[in-house]
């Protein structure tokens, strides 16, 4: 299986969400979208397989979430903002 680094990368329009291209481990993935995106409020990571398509218009390409095998698809992993356990991924202490 290829090996891919951890590159974080901005692929949200109206939502905040980063990915980088990889099934990297959750937290290190989080500590690093936070450090490089500090006031996204960045949550919910996940591990997908994603394929990218040609798009139209004002953007290059499409990143669609597809099971894992589909012929030309990568693993990814991939957080939105407000996604479970944001508070705890951005230090907030949830009020009581």
């Amino acid at each position: 299986m290829r090996a891919y680094p951890l590159d974080i990368e901005s692929v949200g329009e109206d939502t905040y969400i980063v990915m980088s291209r990889g099934h990297h481990e959750l937290e290190q993935f989080m500590a690093e979208a936070v450090k490089e995106r500090p006031r996204w409020k960045l949550g919910g990571p996940i591990h997908v397989w994603c394929k990218t398509t040609p798009a139209h218009g004002t953007y290059s390409s499409w990143f669609h979430f597809v099971p894992e095998g589909t012929r030309g698809s990568w693993p990814a992993t991939y957080c939105f903002e407000y996604g479970d356990g944001w508070e705890h991924y951005n230090g907030v202490t949830p009020c009581s």
